[in-house]
C-alpha cells in the first residue's frame, strides 16, 4: 500500500489517503485487533473509512480523522 499521506490524531489514531484505480482514492484506518498468532497478542491492520472518493473528497475526509473530535 503506497500511501500518499499518514498522519496520527491526538489520540494516536493513524490515518493514510491511498490513491486507487481509475483516480479514485481512499481513506484507510489502522486498527488493532487481538490475533493469538501476533507477537504480544495485537495485530495491526489497515481499514477503509470511505473509498472511491475524488482526491479533494479524500483530503476533506481525511482532514475531518485528523481532527478528531470537537470538545467544548
Amino acid at each position: 500500500m503506497k500511501a500518499l499521506k499518514i498522519e496520527a490524531n491526538e489520540a494516536g489514531k493513524r490515518y493514510a489517503i491511498v490513491p486507487g484505480a481509475g483516480g479514485t482514492f481512499t481513506v484507510y484506518a489502522e486498527c488493532s485487533n487481538y490475533s493469538s498468532r501476533a507477537p504480544g497478542s495485537i495485530a495491526k491492520v489497515w481499514r477503509y473509512c470511505d473509498k472511491g472518493l475524488t482526491l479533494a473528497a479524500a483530503e476533506a475526509l481525511f482532514a475531518r480523522k485528523i481532527a478528531g473530535k470537537q470538545r467544548y
